[in-house]
């Protein structure tokens, strides 16, 4: 009897065993097929992205190649209209500055506003000019118009500036001259009673002292 329950036990055993054997290898099998659909599907969509990204660099890359060859080469011609333009509104933001300074200070500018802002009119039109001969397709020097143009307008810019700072000058002048004369006038005093503490002290002496 208990042979028999052995045996059958053992074969139970058996069959556990092996039932759970053929489990896992079904439950590998699985994932292994799962991970096979997986990678079938996945990779055409990595491919996908892929080329979108080569397409979008190459995209990219041709407009910047497209923009630098827009922009004008630093030659000569070029380098010459960028120092003008930057020499006109040095000069123009100069001259308004100078007028605004002394437009604070109180001092008289007349129409100097006025013509600052005529100033910067013209020197926003040869700007234009300015920028458009150095984007010029033929090398050579800004025409000889426009750079007659920037001469004249940074020298209207300059008597401006100093139109603007000769009024503030005379406007200050007097507070100027007042202030150095009491300024003179406090030192001069002040001289005056060190001289005289210090004579009182050598012929008088200290308390006690007998001279």
């Amino acid at each position: 009897m208990l042979s028999t329950l052995a045996a059958r036990a053992g074969e139970l055993l058996v069959a556990v065993v092996i039932a759970g054997m053929v489990a896992a290898a079904a439950a590998a099998t699985g994932v292994w097929w799962l991970r096979r659909q997986l990678r079938r599907r996945v990779k055409p969509a990595s491919l996908a992205a892929a080329g979108r990204a080569r397409q979008a660099t190459a995209g990219a890359a041709r407009a910047g190649v497209w923009w630098l060859s827009s922009r004008p080469s630093p030659d000569r011609h070029w380098l010459a209209a960028a120092r003008d333009r930057r020499k006109l509104r040095r000069a123009v933001a100069a001259a308004e500055y100078a007028v605004g300074q002394a437009r604070r200070a109180g001092a008289p500018t007349g129409d100097l506003s006025g013509m600052c802002r005529r100033l910067r009119a013209a020197a926003t039109a040869t700007d234009r000019s300015l920028a458009m001969a150095g984007r010029a397709a033929t090398p050579g020097e800004s025409p000889d118009h426009v750079r007659t143009q920037v001469a004249d307008l940074v020298q209207a810019a300059g008597l401006i500036q100093d139109a603007a700072a000769s009024a503030a000058a005379a406007m200050s002048a007097p507070t100027v001259a007042r202030l150095a004369e009491d300024v003179h006038q406090e030192v001069t005093a002040l001289h005056a009673g060190l001289a005289r503490a210090t004579g009182a002290t050598r012929t008088h002496g200290l308390p006690g002292q007998v001279t």
